[in-house]
């Protein structure tokens, strides 16, 4: 999942790179367990479930560089899914990485959700950059979609 230099949002590129190794390592591990994304558009639909998503800026930056600022539809949907699926599935933030339909895995969410957390805090901060954790859905002054190299 690297990106160009020539494309790459307005952090290192190693940060990004070691985003995307994070996600990756939390993909394997839900595999491993068996939670499968039944691509129903529900994590995505924040008017049918009390969920509020939450992203660090490290998580944002890729998303807002490529997609523009996330926002909600008048549905109350994120503008994002597109047909069902997620148009920006290998950046989602790892709140949508973790939210399980199936109840059966629910009691697993919030320990991989605090574990892979902490992973993210330590990468920001190797990378010297600021820890920003913040609402996903909030406004980004002058953020305006770029070319995607995906």
């Amino acid at each position: 999942m690297s990106l160009p230099a020539t494309s790459a949002p307005p952090v290192p590129p190693a940060a990004l790179d070691e985003l995307a190794s994070i996600y990756r390592e939390l993909d394997e591990q839900l595999a491993a367990i068996g939670v499968e994304c039944r691509a129903c558009g529900r994590c995505c639909d924040f008017s049918r479930n009390d969920y509020r998503l939450y992203a660090s800026a490290l998580e944002l930056a890729p998303i807002v560089h490529f997609h523009g600022s996330p926002s909600l539809t008048a549905a109350g949907a994120c503008r994002f899914l597109a047909d069902g699926r997620c148009t920006i599935r290998p950046w989602r933030p790892l709140g949508c990485r973790v939210f399980f339909c199936d109840p059966a895995h629910k009691a697993r969410e919030q320990d991989l959700y605090h574990a892979f957390q902490r992973r993210l805090r330590a990468a920001t901060e190797r990378h010297a950059l600021a820890w920003d954790y913040q609402p996903f859905f909030r406004t980004f002054p002058g953020a305006s979609p770029k070319e995607s190299p995906f």
